[in-house]
């Protein structure tokens, strides 16, 4: 029954529509239905009939006298046809159309009405007297599949409307869902332990740094080289002179 309830909308109570051959068949191997249909569903049940299934039971004749009394002491439900009864089959097909039903009957017919209609649970008395409820038919969980797949479109018309309500209350503004919707993160600084200082650039060319313009060290630990100096050649005669008198200073000194 949890998937007629998560599926199809069934809520406590359950309400199980009974036609007249389901308790024909109760009614000879004297089976209290209200009282096992709440041990069998263990929550709160109510069986329920119309006007047209009391009718047809009781133009059944006198072998159906039991059955048509025992369907009287259930509730009954207005159908709509009052004033012109039909069928039980034709009512109960009309009933399950406005409300969520289980449908108790040992009709063949019917049954198979009910297996090709979806969110319909099927209840009978399997054997005759064991109270049984079917299985979901195929046709019944492809319906449940497409029903789950619209609820989710639904959930997503419902984000559409709340917002517009939004901006038509004032809440938001449009200009500000669509900056929302075009905002992008913005780009992080770099970890200031992944930057290494820049190195001074040295000119292959020149031999000096670019920094401060002084002459660089040699590669692999030289000496620089020193610029000479040019020497000036001096005549012999100033020469002799100067040699003559550091010749006499050196006398004086002695």
């Amino acid at each position: 029954m949890s998937f007629y309830i998560n599926n199809f909308g069934f809520r406590e109570p359950l309400l199980v529509l009974i036609d007249g051959s389901f308790c024909h068949a109760a009614y000879k191997v004297r089976l209290q239905i209200e009282e096992q249909l709440k041990k069998y569903f263990q929550c709160e049940v109510k069986p329920i009939v119309t006007a047209c299934i009391i009718t047809e039971t009781d133009n059944l004749g006198p072998a159906f006298v039991g059955t048509s009394q025992l369907l009287k002491k259930f509730l009954v439900h207005r159908c709509g046809h009052e004033k012109r009864p039909v069928d039980g089959a034709a009512c109960i097909k009309t009933m399950t159309k406005t409300c969520n039903y289980i449908v108790a009957t040992q009709d063949r017919a019917l049954q198979e009405w009910v297996r090709s209609n979806p969110g319909i649970p099927l209840f009978y008395l399997h054997n005759g007297s064991v109270p049984t409820l079917v299985q979901p038919s195929e046709v019944h969980r492809k319906a449940a599949a497409s029903g789950q797949k619209s609820r989710v479109g639904i959930r997503e018309l419902d984000q559409t409307t709340i917002q517009s309500l939004k901006v038509k209350e004032g809440i938001v503004t449009p200009e500000t869902e669509s900056v929302r919707k075009k905002k992008q993160r913005k780009p992080k600084n770099p970890n200031p332990l992944s930057c290494k200082k820049s190195k001074k650039k040295k000119s292959a060319t020149s031999g000096t740094s670019e920094s401060d313009g002084k002459p660089a060290a040699a590669v692999g630990g030289g000496i620089t080289k020193k610029k000479s100096r040019k020497r000036i050649k001096l005549p012999k005669h100033v020469l002799e002179h100067l040699k003559s008198a550091t010749g006499t200073q050196n006398k004086e000194s002695y």
